[in-house]
């Protein structure tokens, strides 16, 4: 039987960031992954911005960076709003997130973390003797296949958006999923700018995505949040914008490839996120969640990496500690610290979400149009960062053409909350 003081279920990102940094204050750490390789399948659109380059420190950026983009320019129905980024130091990066998480894989490695492939959690429960939790793993590898046992005193579940370590430590948060699917295909470029499409006929309840990765591919995608759509399968959505968009099928070249698909956990509300437990003792042993598992994520654009690599540095060095001083209540640190890091953009983000669900094509029009205005583009321009968006929200929502907007949709607002608990 292997014996671990941190056990850390997902070798994604946030994982991988925990596991490194448990092993670096000294924690035996080991990583579980159920699939064969580190970073694949890919379940994600691969943008990210400078600031999550530098948080995930690694060296040679250039081995997983596919293009570098200027801006994004989002597209209404009948308006088009063209946000250039101020400097370099605002721009967001198309990247290979197969490499980018075996980068970070490596670099956990480096400090000491065992990883062992192609093994899925089944639980984590706490037997009677001793003060560890025990996982129960199915592996399948070529040199150990069948059940295997593996004791520690901190399991860290950062096992995505349904984890196995979050239900059956009774930790769940995510009470909502978005469901996304994306391609990768041929798509005229014109500059290297993000396309952003926004409209409950083209991703109902959030939005669809052109993001440049080369100077003839792209990235198309799309999420919908199902509460909110005729139809719970975004991949009608996506045929629909392939095939008959006005933008996004003149530009499509076909060539498609690389489909892939995932969902993007959305806590209950503001409230609930606060008062949500993602970490647990269990008579001398404990359970942190991060990244996906804990709901880490931007519910304005879906992003989770920046926060779950954030959080998961967090979440090891606080795994380490309560560990080397053999007291568990040390893991509400890593809740509190997490809060104080992320808390109010998540809640923040929760009612931007709900406010785009509850606006109409024409709505998002008059948007659009509000916020093409000098002063507001200005202000956009100057003050956006797509990692903390919550204080450019806070001041667009100060223009009078918005402050009207909300006026009308009050009550679809209020019925889009209740619906969202």
């Amino acid at each position: 039987m292997l014996e671990y003081d941190v056990v850390v279920v997902g070798g994604g990102p946030a994982g991988c960031m925990a596991a490194k940094y448990a092993a670096k204050e000294g924690a035996s750490t080991l990583i579980l992954e159920e699939d064969a390789e580190i970073g694949e399948p890919v379940q994600c659109a691969g943008l990210i911005s400078k600031r999550a380059i530098e948080e995930s420190e690694i060296k040679n950026n250039s081995s997983f960076i596919n293009c570098e983009l200027r801006g994004a320019i989002i597209h209404s129905h009948s308006y088009e709003l063209k946000i250039e980024s101020p400097s370099p130091d605002k721009r967001a990066f198309a990247i290979k997130r197969d490499i980018f998480d075996k980068e970070l894989a490596e670099a956990a490695l480096n400090e000491g973390a065992d990883i062992i492939l192609k093994s899925k959690v089944k639980s984590v429960k706490r037997k009677r003797e001793g003060s560890k939790l025990t996982l129960m793993a199915a592996t399948t590898g070529a040199d150990v296949k069948g059940e295997k046992e593996i004791k520690a005193k901190v399991v860290i579940g950062a096992d995505g958006a349904r984890s196995v370590v979050a239900k059956t430590a009774g930790l769940n948060v995510a009470k909502n999923f978005l469901n996304c699917v994306q391609i990768e295909g041929g798509y005229e470029i014109e500059e290297a700018f993000a396309e952003i499409f926004v409209g409950k006929t083209t991703a109902p309840g959030f939005f669809a995505w052109v993001i440049p990765i080369d100077e003839d591919t792209a990235r198309i995608g799309l999420c919908i949040d199902k509460r909110f759509s005729p139809h719970p399968n975004p991949l009608l959505f996506l045929k629909t914008n392939l095939s008959g968009h006005p933008i996004i099928a003149k530009k499509y070249k076909g060539k498609q490839s690389n489909f892939t698909a995932g969902t993007i956990p959305i806590p209950g509300g503001a409230c609930f996120w606060h008062r949500q437990r993602i970490a647990k003792m269990v008579n001398g042993a404990g359970v942190l969640l991060v990244g996906d598992a804990a709901a880490q994520v931007k519910p304005i654009t879906g992003g989770g990496v920046y926060y779950g690599m954030k959080c998961g540095k967090i979440a090891g060095e606080t795994a380490a500690k309560a560990c080397s001083e053999g007291d568990m209540e040390v893991l509400w640190e890593y809740e509190k610290g997490c809060r104080k890091e992320i808390g109010k953009e998540i809640a923040f983000g929760l009612k931007v979400h709900r406010l785009r669900c509850a606006l109409s094509d024409n709505d998002f029009n008059t948007m659009c149009h509000a916020l093409s205005k000098y002063e507001m583009m200005q202000l956009i321009t100057n003050r956006g960062d797509m990692d903390y968006p919550s204080y450019l929200f806070r001041e667009l929502l100060k223009n009078p053409g918005i402050i009207k907007l909300m006026g009308r949709n009050i009550l679809r607002y209020l019925y889009t909350k209740r619906k969202n608990r």
